[in-house]
């Protein structure tokens, strides 16, 4: 019995230790009770298309075969939500798990000193540490109850579609080239994107919807590019990206919609 009594002691130890830790590390609502939390959207819905385009040759996992240049495109829409939040802290459940954590830690400590061995001289610093947690979380018993309430607000981001929608084109030099569902741009953009990562003239961009963002792509990247799609290449990549991400911010429907006029 005695055994039993200290076991279940043991897992109750170190109450009000949890309790400073959860204050320091500025989370006090992990004592929350009784939590009740409402959800209010804020208006303002925002669509963001994110493109990325891999400097890497990619290879067909099922024929190893390389695949031709395809850029991936993701959309999500990003939205804030108000919530507010009520509880309480230090009720009942408080009372009743405080309580019997002070009574058994002091059991424990008790258990520890009284058995004290020569040999074993942890098992009085073990003892004092539960004595002295004990007598603080007695005291912690009589914290009074606290009422919270507390509006946040909070990020909410909704992926929408992982296809690249129509409409966007891949600016290469001034020639706009049209990206199909899966990122392709076909035969005569490969070839003219081929042409600039050898020799860049002008900007590289993505347009959707009358957005245009740059794709940042310098001389490290360009060397990526073609010691992955020629291996034969001796240029010096250094520090730099395998792939280039750009994201344009939409209105709400636009890339949701069945087309983009």
């Amino acid at each position: 019995m005695r055994a039993l009594i200290i076991a279940a002691a043991l897992s109750l130890s170190g109450c009000a230790s949890f309790w400073i830790t959860t204050q320091a590390m500025g989370k006090p609502e992990t004592w929350d009770e009784g939590v009740r939390e409402q959800v209010v959207p804020i208006p303002g819905v925002q669509e963001r298309l994110a493109v990325k385009l891999s400097l890497l040759t990619e290879v067909d996992r099922a024929t190893g075969q390389p695949l031709g240049f395809g850029l991936a495109c993701s959309t999500e829409q990003r939205a804030r939500d108000s919530v507010y939040h009520s509880a309480f802290r230090y009720g009942k459940r408080w009372k009743w798990m405080s309580g019997l954590a002070a009574v058994a830690e002091g059991l424990v400590a008790t258990a520890f000193i009284v058995d004290r061995r020569p040999e074993k001289p942890q098992y009085v610093v073990f003892g004092g540490y539960l004595g002295l947690d004990a007598v603080i979380t007695a005291a912690l018993f009589f914290i009074p109850r606290k009422e919270i309430y507390r509006k946040d607000e909070r990020a909410t981001i909704t992926p929408v579609r992982s296809d690249c929608p129509e409409g966007l084109t891949l600016a290469v030099g001034g020639e706009r080239f049209p990206v199909d569902a899966v990122g392709r741009i076909g035969e005569v953009g490969e070839a003219a994107l081929e042409t600039w990562m050898n020799a860049p003239a002008g900007p590289i961009q993505v347009e959707v919807a009358g957005r245009t963002r740059i794709l940042e792509i310098g001389p490290g990247e360009r060397c990526v590019w073609q010691r992955s799609h020629h291996p034969e290449a001796t240029c010096y990549a250094g520090i730099a990206l395998q792939s280039i991400v750009t994201a344009i911010d939409v209105a709400p429907g636009t890339l949701t919609s069945v087309a983009v006029q």
